[in-house]
């Protein structure tokens, strides 16, 4: 299980809130208006099924990938219901026309947003805990939230027992000038990658507070 104390945990949203703010810079230039991006929130689940986020597991939504990999491994994803994310697309690309026009310049738009908003939340993390964090190149995808990620934990496993990626969730609201989109990040990381996240935010404090 992932035990984090509030001061562990508010110094990773922390980090991750230092990232997102440059991203909303990028983004500000990008619409031309301002844009704001928050995390108002963190969570650790072990089963994608134990997310509020599949509520309405047969929303379509919309999702950059991106794998990365440093002193810890996993996978990021931005993710936005396909409303959202077409709304998001029409002011990224000001131009006024019907959301469903927008399909064909949806993927190449959203893989922009999420290769800057991901890579500032792990360049935050890795510039600011001083270790290098690779990232690949962003993959799109468009499925049902209950098609977004399989779990490998079925339910009735012994979670000590297990060797199922951890999931860090982190709920990212986009505020621009004429409307909210909201949207969110996952992080998957394995059980090791995670401790040592923990690790390193705990030597971090060690020397901020020292």
């Amino acid at each position: 299980m992932i035990d984090l104390s509030d001061l562990e945990r508010d110094t990773i949203t922390e980090l991750i809130n230092i990232g997102v703010g440059r991203a909303a810079a990028s983004l500000s230039e990008m619409v031309d208006q301002s844009v704001e991006l928050t995390v108002p929130s963190i969570s650790f689940v072990q089963r994608f099924s134990d997310a509020n986020l599949i509520a309405a597991p047969s929303e379509v939504v919309s999702a950059v990938t991106q794998s990365f990999n440093g002193p810890f491994n996993g996978d990021a994803l931005l993710v936005f219901p396909e409303k959202r994310s077409l709304e998001l697309v029409r002011r990224l690309l000001q131009v006024d026309v019907p959301l469903d026009s927008l399909g064909d310049l949806e993927q190449e738009a959203l893989m922009e947003v999420g290769n800057i908003i991901l890579n500032a939340c792990l360049g935050s993390i890795s510039n600011i805990l001083g270790h290098p964090i690779n990232c690949s190149m962003p993959i799109f995808r468009k499925c049902e939230t209950r098609d977004l990620m399989t779990d490998t934990c079925p339910p009735g496993t012994p979670e000590t027992e297990t060797s199922a990626p951890f999931l860090l969730i982190l709920h990212v609201q986009f505020m621009l000038r004429e409307n909210d989109i909201d949207g969110y990040v996952l992080f998957v990381m394995d059980l090791d990658s995670i401790q040592t996240l923990k690790r390193m935010v705990n030597r971090y404090l060690q020397n901020a507070l020292s």
